[in-house]
């Protein structure tokens, strides 16, 4: 924050707001091509929404220089400098607020996080974060030692395929239907399976065995369970 200048500090029973403005001279990064400049054509306030301090909603009012694109080959003739650890193109919150959000939201999805975060003083709807929770990207995909295999019902007589990691319980992928050859493939693309936890579907033990022939294939207490209220006990001897 070397590059910002706090100008007041104003505290009050509703909001803490903070006045600053970024140091005049320094240049900053097009975000259009990259390249550098520091050819000021205007200032503006940014209305910035930070975590609480003590209870209290922040609100950081921040002025930014519009700066020209010294490019001739760059498409934008002017652009906004970004504050890094403070700014982000497009966003009212600052990131420490928006990792919040995101983190509530993947915990407690919209109506919940909504809740929660109007206890931590942060009102938002729950459509905004939902909203939110739809832009946090997927974690890297870690091919699982034990995975789970089984489907579910989409409507009707429709089903899917859901693939889970056995050992953190985190879904992994799915798809419509119960096909073996799909299955088959996501196992070749995903080398590393050492065992299959999976329902007694035919497509499913002919889908782990092309894909992963060297992985244990086993059922759950679930389907052991299933099984035995199934099968008498003459046929199962």
């Amino acid at each position: 924050m070397s590059d910002v200048l706090v100008l007041s500090v104003d505290v009050s029973d509703a909001v803490v707001a903070v006045r600053a403005r970024t140091r005049s001279g320094e240049p900053a990064e097009c975000t259009g091509c990259g390249q550098l400049s520091a050819w000021c054509h205007s200032r503006y306030v940014r209305s910035l929404a930070d975590v609480t301090i003590a209870g209290r909603p922040l609100r950081i009012d921040l002025s930014v220089r519009r700066l020209y694109c010294e490019n001739a080959s760059c498409p934008k003739v002017t652009f906004a400098e970004q504050t890094p650890g403070l700014t982000v193109r497009y966003q009212r919150r600052t990131p420490p607020l928006q990792r919040l959000v995101e983190d509530v939201g993947v915990v407690l999805a919209g109506r919940g996080g909504s809740r929660m975060l109007r206890i931590l003083n942060v009102r938002l709807s729950r459509c905004t974060v939902l909203s939110q929770l739809m832009r946090v990207p997927f974690p890297p995909l870690v091919t699982p030692r034990v995975l789970g295999v089984d489907d579910f019902a989409l409507y009707g007589d429709t089903y899917g395929t859901l693939l889970v990691d056995a050992t953190t319980r985190l879904p992994l992928t799915l798809w419509e239907g119960r096909d073996a050859e799909q299955l088959s493939h996501w196992l070749r693309d995903h080398p590393g399976v050492e065992v299959a936890c999976r329902d007694g579907s035919l497509a499913y033990r002919q889908g782990i065995t092309a894909g992963a022939p060297d992985a244990v294939q086993v059922s759950d207490r679930f389907q052991c369970a299933m099984r035995r209220l199934v099968v008498s006990p003459a046929q199962s001897g």
